[in-house]
């Protein structure tokens, strides 16, 4: 058995509703785990995707947004694509290891 990946997905039904499943894949073969509901809107939608994200990660702890204030609620903005900090400790990593010759 290779590895197994566990994801959502949404499906479109033949009524026209989006069923929210869990998955799992194994190398070419995928099978629905569970079927967590079928959404007429964007708010069961969600409701249903929100679901499925705590099933996949039951002890994951969520990131207290409120709790920021009023400041957090402006949207973040990529300021730069460019990671010279990551780009730097692996250049000096490679010097130590002697890698860079």
């Amino acid at each position: 058995m290779g590895p197994c990946t566990r994801f959502r997905v949404k499906v479109r039904t033949a009524s026209g509703a989006t069923a929210v499943q869990l998955v799992a894949k194994e190398c070419q073969t995928s099978r629905v785990l569970k079927h967590l509901g079928s959404a007429h809107s964007e708010a069961e939608q969600a409701v249903s995707m929100e679901a499925a994200r705590k099933e996949l990660h039951p002890d994951q702890l969520e990131f207290d947004l409120d709790s920021l204030g009023a400041s957090a609620s402006v949207s973040p903005a990529v300021q730069s694509q460019r990671s010279a900090l990551l780009w730097d400790v692996m250049r000096n990593a490679y010097t130590i290891l002697g890698l860079d010759r």
